[in-house]
């Protein structure tokens, strides 16, 4: 897999991040499944970083900026939510910046946010959610070893239009 895929990196996010995180969180294409509404503000941004806590197991989610090894430019965000620490799981998020899309970083990412949840972590499963007619999401999942577990038959309206969700898991 490795020499196929980019070299990856993990980090915080910093505040030189601004700029990035300012891009993709105001990108309204991503704002049906992030379920976000409105926009983020620089200021709003620029306290998320200057407060984010990354313990995980304190704060119930983590973000990780995703860069390819030796830059320093971000390419992508990998999210872990909903967090359940009896349960051992937790929900995935992924976004690559439209720029770098089509080079096998989400799939790359995800492989590593799934080692990373596991052995470090120690989490025993992940669950993702994709809108169905998003085949680029569900194959990353599906090759990186998710099963598609449940439809939500119109669950998500995008557009005026009422779209259905996949429910993806995997078990470490």
């Amino acid at each position: 897999m490795d020499s196929v895929f980019p070299a990856l990196s993990f980090r915080a996010p910093e505040p030189e991040d601004l700029d990035f995180l300012y891009r993709i969180e105001n990108d309204t294409a991503v704002w049906p499944i992030s379920e976000c509404m409105m926009p983020y503000s620089r200021y709003a941004l620029r306290e998320y970083i200057a407060k984010c806590n990354t313990d995980f197991f304190a704060e119930k989610q983590l973000r990780l900026m995703v860069e390819m090894e030796g830059e320093r430019q971000p390419v992508a965000i990998v999210d872990l939510f909903d967090f359940h620490p009896l349960d051992g799981r937790a929900e995935l998020g992924v976004i690559v910046d439209p720029t770098f899309r089509n080079r096998g970083i989400g799939e790359r990412a995800v492989a590593m946010l799934c080692e990373y949840a596991s052995k470090v972590l120690g989490l025993r499963m992940l669950a993702g959610t994709v809108l169905r007619d998003n085949d680029w999401s569900c194959n990353m999942l599906l090759k990186n070893g998710f099963l598609r577990v449940a439809t939500l038959p119109e669950w998500v309206v995008v557009k005026g239009k009422a779209c259905d969700l996949d429910v993806f898991q995997k078990k470490m």
